[in-house]
C-alpha cells in the first residue's frame, strides 16, 4: 500500500510539473501572452502611422495647393517677387504699477 501511495505521489507530481513548466503550460502560456501584447501594440503603431502617410498621400493627390504649403512650412520656401516676413508675437508681460 505504501508503494501504492508514492507513486501515486509521484505521477501527481509529474503532472503538476508538466502542467506548469511542461509543453503548453503556465509559462508558455504566460509568455506567448506577452508577446502578443507587444506586437499589438507595435501593430497598432504601424497602422497609426500607415494611415498618416495615406492621409498625406491622399492629400498630395488633389492637387498643387498640398504640394506649395508643404515646400513653405518644410523648406521654407518663398515666391518669386515675394517678401517674406516672420511675426514674433509679443509676451505677456505684466505691467509696472504706477
Amino acid at each position: 500500500m505504501k508503494i501504492f501511495a508514492v507513486i501515486l505521489l509521484a505521477i501527481i507530481a509529474v503532472l503538476g510539473w508538466q502542467t506548469y513548466s511542461g509543453r503548453n503550460g503556465i509559462l508558455q502560456y504566460r509568455e506567448t501572452e506577452q508577446k502578443l501584447k507587444a506586437a499589438s501594440s507595435h501593430t497598432e503603431r504601424l497602422q497609426r502611422r500607415n494611415q498618416a502617410l495615406e492621409d498625406e498621400i491622399s492629400d498630395l493627390k488633389q492637387g498643387n495647393r498640398v504640394v506649395e504649403e508643404l515646400a513653405r512650412s518644410e523648406l521654407g520656401m518663398v515666391k518669386q517677387d515675394e517678401t517674406f516676413y516672420r511675426v514674433i508675437e509679443k509676451e505677456d508681460k505684466p505691467s509696472p504699477s504706477k
